[in-house]
């Protein structure tokens, strides 16, 4: 019997998850024609998105309990946008969080209790009128997403009860409708029992956020169906096995499949029988070759009469382990994935296709075959456009409790939930029983997961039962058993998050039984993801290494006004909400408004497959052996063009050279060139200083570099000329040496040498002389500041931001950029262009016309540049881009040596050893400045 009576109790009692709640089914679409199946609509369906009346209360003893009675008065209700967050429409606190509990601080509970003083409800209401199709028909309502618990009544009765805020809860309308305006009331709670167990590094949002409809059941109905696919080991002999629930008028009822190809060929048609078809002549699904086929499926009554028309594309496949190797069609696949929230950064998770689309074309872009639906079942049109498109799926349950056994970075499972507790077994299998209920039917869908970040116990193990049981055809993935090695049976592979490389060496010389999988790597917060080649090495060498999941997709960052009334991308903590984690909220290989980061051809080129890498790699060795030969020849041609003598004026304080359109000017009490005039332009607003000092990375901070070699920072900031030696001043060449000392780092110094000749050229050489027992280096070369903004910067080189550990990506050629700081959500080192052999400085005319140049070649080897509007320390300084200053002026840097970004993971990895830059050594750069002829 249905229950008719709510209960706050439920929300904290976790064996109560669903009342009255339909069962979990396929998200199969219901038309009433073929014509509407051929169009994707359906006249059985009927939206309920758009506008609500709504009022929100910070507590349930203060909502207004009685608003779902037909006489209650609304007249106090505001209006809400459905679908979306009740906090971004102006209600209730934003907050970010990782693995603590949003609580953790303010309130002392232990599962599954909740603050009742601080446990925000929404009360939702709308009116509306059954639309022609679904009329005298048994009528639903599904709502596709609601976090984190919701109340449901239909004029005025109580309808049902349900958690899980990622999978659809359905309900039963029929006996509540009436003819004419009928009224829907929702009430919403942010907090329940569920929060112990979604507790996803994500900012906690609540409200109605996913589509809501109702949809109609004719006299008889196919409620659920799996077209359970299959691949013979041919590789051509497809298998289709169609298991189906009706309901309703159900006697003599018959269903008929007809299966068509792309070319709207006929592969069967005819009756469902219940027996399993073979095809022969298919075209295996995978991510080269993701070819799907068109299911029809029409449901006749008794009479003979179409009830329903259901379409589905489905692939045949064959997903299996092989002798420790997972295989799809019984080859080896190697999964070049990524981890992703949906986000949106004005609408959060409410995301709309616009945002799936965009998504998938920077996939299928950057070479990303898989994806990990991180940490809950994404919205259904994502799975199906991971079928079209060959993008495997590692789909994972809506369960998540880090912090209820990870405390501090400590394994501490006093307290874990759900563990092996009997109340919390049933919630969490039915979590896992609606994710697969749901998404059966997908091709792209190879692997469930159990959830993330749980621990594991009893509870976690009924679930990876559950998926086995239900299907073989798939795998069953959950990282937490490394945490727990004695439910090692809950995953078929061993996977893991943030492993070292030579980590995963020793596991795989270890002979395992099962194939290792990163679920987690490349943490990609800031400007990181150096050091991916040596991951991607592993899948080579060893066929047990199946690849990973880059972290993350997006920066998870919201578009607000801030306190001066900017527009600008807010992180954790910038909502005024405590506790929070801050930026750690920013780790995607996009930026929150959907464009690439920087690194993300480093993704792209190592994703390509090894013959498209040797590819791009001997074309940029090509273009490198060409630009060196231009270089060469241009300055041969330089040295055999007649010049006129250079003129040395030495002053008091000064010394001047001065060439054919150019002149230096050496001060000795500023330790260096303070000008530098090439086609009537100044190029100087200071003397050049050595570089050795970079504004942190986070990985940087994170791992504990920035504080051990924050040595560097002073000595970068504070150095000492100790002495100018003119090393030769004649009418041909002019030779002055700088020597710099660093009282924060004894025993170090650096010489900046300067050769002026009369071809009309400065060299520029920095040599580092170490000493023992310093703190790493973080990079070192010369810094110049630049009087007036660069209008536009283009090198021969590679393209983008590259670093020493994050290089093979770029594509060797002439390229152009304006100087910026990339939107990184904290501001930090960027910019840097490795394997450059030519730069030209561009300043622009009011008009935008070039009004000058200079150009900086490469003297011996390649040097790494950076032209940014701001210096390390104004990029360190700030925590926002927007509160970078605005100087006008422009950064030159130019570097021989320069540490790696790493990219391992964001809280104590280093950088991978080749990497680091080691104090006592010694260190050289040289460049050519063409002073003429620019």
């Amino acid at each position: 019997m249905p229950v008719t009576s709510p209960d706050l109790r439920w929300l904290t009692d976790p064996t109560v998850f669903a009342v009255n709640r339909l069962d979990a089914h396929s998200d199969h679409l219901c038309c009433r024609t073929a014509e509407e199946a051929a169009a994707g609509r359906s006249s059985l369906r009927q939206s309920l998105d758009g506008e609500w009346r709504f009022a929100y209360s910070p507590n349930p003893a203060a909502r207004p309990a009685d608003f779902w009675r037909e006489d209650a008065d609304l007249s106090g209700f505001g209006t809400i946008r459905v679908p979306g967050h009740i906090e971004l429409q102006g209600y209730g606190q934003l907050q970010y969080i990782n693995t603590m509990y949003p609580w953790d601080g303010l309130r002392a509970l232990r599962p599954p209790q909740i603050d009742w003083d601080n446990a925000p409800v929404g009360s939702y209401a709308l009116d509306f009128t059954l639309d022609e199709g679904l009329r005298g028909q048994r009528v639903c309502i599904s709502f596709q997403g609601v976090e984190q618990a919701l109340y449901l009544w239909c004029n005025g009765q109580f309808v049902g009860y349900a958690e899980d805020s990622f999978t659809p809860s359905d309900f039963e309308l029929t006996d509540c409708l009436r003819d004419g305006v009928n009224r829907l009331c929702v009430e919403v709670h942010k907090r329940c029992s569920a929060s112990w167990i979604e507790d996803q590094d994500f900012f906690r949002f609540s409200g109605i956020f996913r589509p809501v409809f109702l949809y109609a059941k004719p006299k008889v109905h196919l409620t659920d169906l799996w077209l359970e696919a299959g691949l013979e080991p041919d590789n051509t002999t497809g298998t289709l096995t169609p298991r189906l629930k009706l309901e309703g008028e159900t006697a003599d009822a018959r269903v008929t499949l007809r299966l068509t190809d792309s070319e709207g060929c006929a592969l069967y048609d005819g009756p469902v029988t219940g027996d399993t078809l073979e095809l022969p002549g298919i075209q295996p699904w995978s991510h080269a070759t993701p070819t799907l086929y068109r299911a029809e499926l029409t449901l006749y009554d008794a009479d003979g009469t179409v009830q329903e028309v259901v379409p589905y594309r489905i692939g045949f496949r064959r997903f299996e382990m092989v002798n420790g190797i997972m295989c799809l069609n019984g080859e080896r696949i190697v999964f070049n994935g990524v981890n992703r929230h949906e986000w949106n950064a004005e609408k959060g998770r409410a995301i709309d296709p616009a945002d799936m689309y965009a998504a998938m074309e920077v996939f299928r872009r950057n070479n990303i075959n898989a994806v990990r639906t991180c940490h809950y079942p994404d919205q259904s049109l994502w799975y199906d456009l991971c079928d079209e498109n060959g993008i495997y799926m590692i789909d994972e349950t809506n369960l998540e409790s880090h912090g209820s056994w990870q405390k501090l970075g400590a394994v501490e499972p006093s307290w874990n939930v759900p563990g092996s507790l009997p109340e919390w077994k049933d919630c969490v299998v039915d979590r896992a029983r609606s994710m697969f209920e749901r998404d059966k039917n997908h091709a792209a869908v190879l692997i469930w997961s159990c959830g993330n970040e749980s621990y594991a116990g009893e509870d976690i193990l009924a679930m990876s039962r559950f998926f086995h049981e239900h299907d073989p055809g798939r795998l069953v993935h959950y990282e937490g058993v490394f945490h727990n090695r004695a439910f090692d049976a809950i995953s078929d592979m061993e996977s893991r998050m943030y492993a070292k490389p030579r980590e995963i060496r020793e596991y795989l010389e270890s002979r395992p039984a099962k194939p290792f999988l990163l679920c987690e790597y490349m943490h990609d917060m800031g400007n990181s993801l150096g050091g991916m080649e040596s991951y991607i090495r592993l899948a080579e060498e060893f066929p047990q290494y199946q690849g990973g999941f880059i972290w993350d997709y997006m920066d998870q960052a919201l578009w607000h006004t801030d306190a001066l009334g900017r527009r600008v991308l807010g992180y954790g903590g910038d909502f005024g909400e405590r506790p929070t984690d801050y930026s750690f909220s920013g780790n995607g290989i996009v930026f929150a408004d959907g464009t690439e980061k920087p690194a993300m051809q480093e993704v792209r080129y190592w994703y390509a497959s090894p013959a498209q890498r040797a590819a791009q790699d001997a074309a940029n060795a090509a273009g490198a052996r060409q630009a060196a030969q231009r270089l060469a020849a241009d300055r041969q041609s330089r040295e055999r063009r007649p010049a006129p003598d250079l003129q040395v004026v030495r002053g008091d304080v000064n010394l001047g050279v001065l060439g054919d359109g150019f002149r230096v000017l050496f001060s000795i009490p500023e330790g260096g060139p303070v000008s530098l005039v090439s086609g009537g332009s100044e190029w100087l607003y200071r003397a050049p200083r050595p570089a050795l000092w970079r504004a942190p990375t986070e990985n940087d901070l994170g791992n504990g570099f920035a504080r051990r070699s924050a040595v560097w920072q002073a000595a970068d900031a504070l150095p000492e000329c100790a002495g100018q030696t003119v090393l030769e001043a004649g009418p041909r060449r002019v030779r002055v040496a700088y020597r710099f000392t660093f009282a924060a780092v004894p025993g170090a110094e650096a010489i900046l040498t300067y050769t002026v000749d009369a071809a009309g050229t400065m060299t520029v050489e920095a040599d580092y002389h170490g000493a023992p027992g310093l703190p790493e280096l973080p990079c070192f070369g010369v810094r110049m500041l630049l009087p007036d903004p660069v209008g536009s910067t283009a090198w021969t080189g590679l393209s983008g931001e590259t670093y020493p550990d994050r290089y093979k990506g770029g594509i060797f050629g002439r390229h152009r950029e304006t100087p910026a700081v990339p939107d990184y959500l904290v501001p930090q080192e960027c910019g840097l262009h490795m394997g450059t052999y030519s730069l030209t400085l561009e300043k622009r005319a009011t008009s935008g016309r070039t009004a000058a140049r200079l150009t900086l070649d490469a003297a011996e080897a390649p040097f790494a540049f950076s032209a940014l509007p701001c210096t390390p320390r104004e990029l360190e300084s700030a925590l926002h881009p927007c509160e970078l200053p605005a100087t006008g002026r422009t950064v030159l840097t130019v570097l021989g040596a320069m540490r790696g970004v790493g990219g391992i993971d964001s809280w104590g990895a280093d950088v991978e050893e080749a990497y680091r830059l080691d104090a006592s050594a010694r260190y050289h750069t040289a460049f050519v400045i063409r002073l003429q002829g620019n």
